[in-house]
């Protein structure tokens, strides 16, 4: 690819038939996972995604994984954050199964008993916090030099941290023991963090598309003055603004993942640039969606605030929006500095 020009992605009739029929599939486990109670550990609903295979969705077909490329895990994520699938879906798809497919035989038993959905696996960021970390089997340690797979014991002084969905447990510890663990080279060439980052991402941009489409279905069936709320101007604009934001990030998200698979050297930064959008998005959804409902929206009644609290949980995991905006600034900056001016990128179409 040019440097004057920038990676568009179009989802092939066949991504598109795979994350329609990942999305029934989610919708199911999230069913079962809701029916068993929340309790900690693997359940029905994580086990029925064990048995579809879409676990090891990033793990080569030879090791008993999919093999699908992270363009294909960007649209199973947006599924999932549509369906609202409990667990750690992400770090499982992005980070554990493949680096413990990374680890080869040492990590082959691991590996398969994750994939069947028996044990978790889960990643942890700088301060040592990650979902479901008290329940989990194995975790992914991000550092300077690459990333460590650790057994769970390895991370000690485990205490829940609050979250804004009950069902998204996370856990922070205290310190870890790396010298416990097997080093493995930067996933997809730009680590775990990064890599939980694009996942967040596309899990965001589910659950934004499903907050539209609740306040559209709410917008045309609710009715004022004999017609629907839709009709009014100040409601249409606000989703609109949504819709706007919804493909601006979903866009996002989806060159990024393109510029993982590709191995670019802007990948990292592009992960952060979609992160961010995500969570724009999100935000703009959140505000406007809740606004559109009216009173029902703050009622346990409706499903509405299922979603809003599954986003603003993603939303702060991997970095704040502001921290993750401070921090592509930085990138942007480092990037260019000492680079003379020059014509503007132009889209390979």
């Amino acid at each position: 690819m040019r440097a004057e020009e920038m990676l568009l992605f179009r989802p092939t009739a066949d991504q598109l038939e795979l994350a329609s029929s990942a999305g029934a599939v989610f919708a199911a486990a999230a069913r079962a996972s809701t029916s068993a109670g929340g309790d900690p550990g693997p359940d029905a609903g994580w086990r029925l995604l064990g048995e579809s295979g879409f676990l090891g969705a990033g793990v080569p077909e030879q090791q008993g994984g999919l093999g699908l490329p992270p363009s294909d895990l960007a649209l199973l994520c947006e599924e999932a954050g549509s369906a609202l699938v409990p667990g750690p879906v992400v770090e499982t798809l992005w980070v554990v199964a493949p680096a413990l497919a990374a680890l080869g035989p040492a990590g082959a038993d691991q590996l398969a008993s994750v994939l069947a959905g028996n044990t978790w696996g889960t990643v942890v960021d700088e301060a040592l916090r990650g979902p479901e970390l008290d329940s989990a089997a194995v975790v992914v340690v991000p550092t300077a030099s690459g990333d460590v797979v650790v057994p769970a014991g390895a991370v000690t002084g485990r205490a829940p941290v609050p979250t804004a969905d009950l069902l998204e447990r996370s856990s922070q510890g205290t310190s870890v023991d790396l010298a416990a663990g097997r080093p493995v080279p930067a996933l997809a060439g730009v680590g775990a963090l990064t890599l939980g980052r694009l996942g967040g991402a596309a899990v965001l941009v589910g659950t934004t598309r499903r907050l539209l489409e609740l306040a559209v279905a709410h917008a045309t069936d609710r009715t004022q003055f004999g017609v629907p709320i839709g009709s009014f101007q100040a409601v249409r604009h606000r989703l609109v603004d949504v819709h706007v934001e919804l493909e601006f990030a979903r866009s996002a998200v989806w060159s990024a993942a393109c510029e993982v698979e590709a191995g670019l050297p802007s990948a990292a930064t592009s992960v952060l640039c979609a992160a961010v959008t995500a969570r724009r998005a999100f935000a703009l959804a959140d505000r406007h969606c809740l606004q559109v409902h009216g009173g029902i929206g703050f009622t346990w009644e409706h499903p509405l605030h299922v979603h809003l609290k599954r986003g603003h949980t993603f939303a702060a995991r991997s970095g704040t929006r502001r921290s993750l905006e401070a921090l592509l600034g930085e990138q942007l900056l480092a990037s260019v500095a000492g680079t003379p001016p020059g014509a503007p990128p132009r889209p390979a179409i």
